[in-house]
């Protein structure tokens, strides 16, 4: 009976240390990974040589079970007389905190589009007729539909399904529209030099537009909203460029929940940014910020594409 009890404790996928008067009986090898030591080393040595963690020796001590960190893993502890179970539950919490990102993004992927939608339906409510009153019906039907492929695309981990080549230039009018009541509220206008092709989903570049055009009518300082694009050898850069006091840091904007210095008075999540480079990873590009002499750009890269072109002939550059 010992015999068998001691090969179920050597191919559990629990640890399991077995300890007697503060020394190390036993440890199986699930343990012995666990706690990042050799087994022939600590058996027979005192308990704190192989647990070194003092939480833990407390925990053999009082008995009970905890959740802790060590060792760059998260583990279930529990202790009775003489045996300490441990469990590896490092993927679990990753999965969780991964999922609990993914809502978050979707959240504010869903607010945008929704908040535009609750205007153009209050418009017509408001009594918009003849033909406004016909496009703002197209773009809620264009929106509904925007919406029903992001919940068919979920999740938002998963490389986009419906990439192709379009021009950058076929937002340009859908965006204007659907930001109409922003722009108006700023006195704000945007000023269009996409004259590229690029090969994406063009509803992840179209919400990525969307949030960087949101931001720079939040924060920008200015009237003018410049988008640009440009070509370089490894494909299309697109950026927003607005007036303002030109930032120092731009990573940490990229990362959920950090807002910018001047964000203080203005709503918003600080989840913006960290969309906008989550769905350029999703065609294989990147996501950006820089400063300019009076302002900040904002910025996506697509990776070269064998049918890319430009539509209209310009000189771009980054300057």
């Amino acid at each position: 009976m010992e015999s068998l009890l001691q090969n179920a404790w050597e191919m559990a996928r629990e640890g399991v240390v077995v300890f007697a008067e503060d020394r190390v009986i036993y440890l199986n090898p699930v343990a012995a990974e666990l706690l990042g030591v050799e087994r022939e080393k600590v058996q027979g040595r005192p308990l704190l040589l192989a647990l070194r963690d003092h939480k833990l020796e407390a925990l053999c001590r009082m008995g009970g079970e905890t959740t802790l960190e060590t060792r760059n893993r998260t583990l279930w502890a529990k202790a009775v007389p003489g045996i300490l179970l441990l469990w590896d539950r490092t993927e679990e919490k990753n999965r969780v905190e991964a999922l609990e990102e993914s809502s978050r993004l979707l959240a504010h992927e869903f607010r945008t589009p929704v908040a535009g939608m609750l205007s153009l339906l209050e418009a017509l409510q408001g009594g918009l007729k003849g033909p406004d009153a016909q496009e703002a019906l197209q773009m809620l039907y264009q929106e509904t539909q925007r919406l029903r492929r992001l919940v068919e695309d979920l999740p938002l981990t998963r490389r986009p399904s419906q990439e192709r080549t379009f021009a950058l230039e076929e937002l340009q009018s859908r965006l204007e529209r659907f930001l109409a009541p922003q722009l108006a509220q700023k006195s704000a206008w945007i000023q269009w030099q996409t004259p590229h092709t690029i090969r994406a989903n063009p509803d992840a570049v179209y919400q990525a537009l969307l949030n960087l055009l949101d931001n720079a009518l939040k924060y920008g300082t200015g009237s003018e909203i410049v988008v640009i694009s440009g070509q370089e050898a490894e494909g299309v850069w697109l950026e927003v460029r607005n007036q303002g006091t030109p930032l120092e840091e731009f990573e940490l904007l990229f990362q959920a929940g950090q807002r910018g210095v001047h964000a203080a008075n203005v709503r918003g999540t600080g989840l913006g940014l960290a969309l906008v480079r989550r769905l350029a990873a999703g065609w294989g590009g990147t996501a950006y910020g820089r400063a300019l002499e009076n302002g900040n750009a904002f910025g996506l890269t697509f990776p070269q594409c064998p049918d890319a072109r430009v539509i209209l002939q310009a000189d771009q550059s980054r300057g």
